[in-house]
């Protein structure tokens, strides 16, 4: 039996529209990109403004340019996350701070964030770890208190929600991730969510090099165009954005796969003494994606970790880790700022000791099963 971790369902139907804009030769700049964005802000109740774009780390860093993080700034960012939330930060010449996460659901410990508040602190990056929403309510205030802005890393939580609030609509911004193993895929690419008009004019401009006038449709004079800003090269494909709009339309249908999935796994794996189920599950306030079940084992060896995970591998089950170092402990953020794993026990205990397994639409009743029934003889012969 072979297991994947992901495996991404296309609608075949898109080939005849892909098959189309070939022949029409417009790749970027088209209807169909206009189309994705407007889809989106649909689904997330036309409150907020959406710009595509080539990757969940341009959104990100989009957003940080158009506040203007600059050199010598702050910005608090989980232990706990993919090393893209802090890299986007680096690259605008600013610090990330790191805060630890629970031990019990992954999201940012939001007793932990106002110890790390500075006078050069800007904003506070959260990222809703494995579909479950952080606590939002209580990281507003901090902010409030404080006059810090807010963006949300949803790329693993698209479809999330506090008190039927769509998680990435709480803070100034959200940034999505559209990478083949997400929630909903495009191949490729992204999506930043805004509320200020100012910032989605900015970003929707350094998007696409600075232009002046970033449609090329919308110019009185074609090929003719003005530079404003220092500006990338960010932006989405037409083919892309093609899948995106396919993706999108049974985007709840997916989750509740997912829910019914995650749900199955965890009745049979919950009362395993040698394991702890990382929480991700819904509650009446809190709506979660299920993007993957994160099993931490009780046994706090890197090294027997890594053998499970091999052991599975063997028996055609591919899982993965959320994530495999805490970000500070990554070399370059180690040699760069002196962190220590004692800064961070509750990441650390979740990066070294726990793996991800899979439960997208693709994974069957029996694949459950058989996933329940390997973890159990791999603990039966440890």
């Amino acid at each position: 039996m072979k297991i994947k971790f992901a495996k991404p369902k296309v609608d075949t139907k898109v080939l005849k529209v892909i098959k189309n804009v070939i022949n029409s030769g417009i790749f970027v700049h088209g209807k169909f990109t206009k189309k994705f964005e407007d889809n989106l802000e649909k689904y997330f109740n036309k409150k907020n403004k959406i710009i595509s774009t080539s990757s969940c780390t341009a959104a990100m860093h989009l957003f940080y340019l158009s506040i203007g993080l600059k050199k010598g700034d702050e910005v608090i960012v989980s232990a706990q996350t993919h090393v893209a939330t802090a890299h986007a930060v680096e690259i605008c010449g600013a610090k990330p701070v790191f805060v630890d996460c629970e031990l019990n659901t992954g999201n940012i410990s939001i007793n932990e964030i106002e110890k790390k508040v500075t006078k050069k602190t800007k904003c506070i990056a959260v990222t809703h770890f494995l579909g479950k929403p952080a606590n939002m309510i209580e990281i507003i205030k901090i902010a409030k208190k404080h006059k810090l802005k807010i963006l949300e890393d949803t790329a693993l939580s698209i479809g999330s929600k506090i008190k039927n609030k769509f998680s990435g609509t709480f803070g100034d911004a959200g940034a999505f991730s559209f990478h083949p193993v997400k929630i909903i895929t495009t191949g490729e690419g992204g999506a930043l969510i805004l509320k200020n008009k100012k910032y989605y004019n900015h970003c929707k401009s350094v998007r696409s090099f600075g232009y002046d006038v970033s449609d090329p449709n919308k110019r009185k004079i074609p090929g003719n165009y003005d530079v404003n800003k220092l500006g990338l090269n960010y932006r989405i494909s037409e083919i892309e954005s093609i899948i995106g709009i396919s993706q999108l339309k049974d985007i709840e249908k997916k989750i509740l796969i997912r829910s019914q999935n995650y749900n199955f796994l965890l009745k049979s794996l919950k009362n395993i003494k040698y394991l702890k189920i990382l929480n991700s599950s819904s509650n009446k306030d809190y709506k979660s994606s299920y993007y993957s079940m994160n099993i931490i084992l009780k046994s706090k060896s890197r090294e027997y970790r890594n053998k499970f995970i091999i052991k599975l591998k063997e028996l055609g089950i591919q899982s993965s880790i959320y994530y495999p170092h805490p970000v500070p402990l990554l070399k370059y953020y180690k040699n760069k700022y002196k962190y220590k794993k004692k800064e961070f026990p509750n990441a650390s205990r979740i990066a070294y000791n726990s793996f991800s397994l899979p439960v997208g639409p693709h994974i069957k009743k029996k694949d459950i099963i058989y996933m329940i029934k390997s973890i159990k003889n791999i603990l039966n012969t440890k």
